[in-house]
């Protein structure tokens, strides 16, 4: 009778472990189901880079030729969904397609949405102690590693000299300016890296910390910022150790 018993209780927490994990798998599956929804719904608003045809052959050149052709971003319409948005980041041919807010911390948007609603996905955001026009010296984007790809899971395919290769470089549209991610640097980083720091005591400090940056980069690249460039940093979690960070480092270039 006492064997009996065990094996009934033994059974029935099998089956509660059982189903609290499938009630587990069913919540994140949800949460990326949510996420995915909203994000998608607010690409709405950004149009999709298009190649312009030009009818005059006589003006063609190899300046239109290079011209970077941009999303275009009904940032009145954003702005009104969200007062905290301040850019609209975007990579072809990766899911990085996304709104950028800025808030007075940054906990809040890790578990909120674009649309104010909690989920694990969260926004891509500007850390808090930047300005949010994007005139520092280190301007700093962070986005979650999501299992499903989503948000800035990407950026750590820089590990792999082929994907920058392939994506060298990043839009960022503003309602003021918009400007080209000219990608130099990628590395994994713990997060009592320097990798984050906002503002130099001078310029040989600057060039030091460019310097270090590019020494532990997993890629190659041709760019090298200048005494003036304003710089971007892009960090997300990577897995390598406790609390690891990929960071994705470029030069902020504006378009004319």
């Amino acid at each position: 009778m006492k064997k009996k018993l065990i094996g009934t209780i033994l059974t029935l927490l099998c089956t509660g472990v059982v189903a609290f994990s499938g009630w587990q798998v069913y919540k994140i599956m949800s949460e990326y189901q949510s996420g995915e929804k909203v994000y998608l719904e607010l690409e709405e608003y950004v149009s999709p880079p298009t190649e312009e045809k030009n009818t005059d052959h006589q003006t063609e050149s190899s300046e239109s030729e290079n011209k970077t052709i941009l999303p275009v971003v009904e940032f009145e319409k954003l702005k009104s969904i969200n007062n905290d948005f301040v850019a609209w980041i975007y990579c072809e041919g990766t899911a990085i397609n996304y709104p950028v807010v800025h808030y007075k911390d940054n906990t809040y948007y890790l578990k909120h949405m674009f649309d104010g609603s909690y989920n694990s996905a969260g926004c891509i955001f500007l850390d808090c102690r930047n300005s949010s026009d994007f005139t520092d010296e280190n301007n700093i984007i962070y986005g979650h590693h999501m299992k499903n790809n989503s948000m800035f899971s990407s950026i750590t395919k820089y590990k792999q000299q082929a994907y920058y290769d392939e994506h060298p470089e990043l839009l960022l549209m503003t309602p003021e300016q918009n400007f080209k991610i000219e990608l130099f640097s990628g590395y994994v980083a713990n997060v009592e890296d320097e990798a984050w720091q906002l503002i130099f005591d001078s310029e040989e400090d600057r060039a030091v910390w460019i310097e270090r940056t590019i020494e532990k980069s997993t890629f190659n690249s041709p760019v090298i910022p200048a005494a003036t460039d304003k710089i971007i940093t892009l960090s997300t979690c990577s897995y390598e150790f406790d609390n690891a960070r990929y960071v994705l480092t470029g030069v902020l270039t504006p378009i004319e």
